[in-house]
């Protein structure tokens, strides 16, 4: 087998983290939860972000700042078809507003914690997320905001990734994932 790239090496080790986060879902909701479908793309500097889905209406975008070894931030993005989803994927109803990013920022937790300590995990260095912040925005803001939150700072690295995640073989729910770290992380992963 050829030796991965450092690039690729850090996909497998999100999608190692993606993983691990349906399985602390499967836990939480007491449901079988998979990973169906994870892409990971590193978003060259100065390219355009056609990544990221089209979206309409209203989006959650989760932001949590990563601290450590290494620094960055993670972007978790649900529009409001998957927000409802997920709350049809666990038997709970819509019942207002305040709940329903409480439960956003809880599965933020479970994902970012979950790729966090994956990547800590297998490149024996020290990061965590911090508690993340919620905010709402209309669709078409969405690239304005990531760009104006990540600057213009060359020593990072602009990974997105789209991962479906499938609730007992029925509710599938596909946020979007830009994840920036200091390129520092490339140096932790053995060649």
């Amino acid at each position: 087998m050829a030796t991965l790239n450092r690039e690729e090496r850090l996909m497998q080790i999100m999608g190692a983290g993606f993983e691990r986060a349906a399985r602390s879902f499967s836990t939480l909701v007491n449901k079988n939860v998979k990973v169906t479908k994870c892409n990971s793309v590193k978003i060259q500097a100065g390219s355009s972000w056609n990544a990221f889905a089209e979206e309409a209406g209203h989006l959650y975008v989760l932001v949590t700042q990563i601290i450590g070894d290494v620094s960055g931030k993670s972007f978790l993005i649900f529009n409001e078809a998957e927000s409802q989803e997920i709350f049809k994927a666990v038997n709970l109803r819509l019942s207002n507003e305040a709940l329903n990013e409480a439960f956003l920022m809880e599965i933020d937790n479970i994902i970012s914690a979950s790729v966090i300590s994956e990547m800590a995990n297998s490149l024996s260095i020290e990061i965590y997320g911090d508690v993340p912040a919620l905010v709402r925005l209309p669709a078409h803001d969405l690239r304005s905001f990531v760009s104006k939150e990540l600057g213009s700072d060359s020593s990072t690295s602009v990974i997105f990734c789209n991962t479906s995640f499938k609730f007992d073989d029925r509710d599938t729910i596909h946020p979007q994932f830009v994840w920036s770290l200091s390129n520092r992380i490339f140096d932790a992963i053995p060649v």
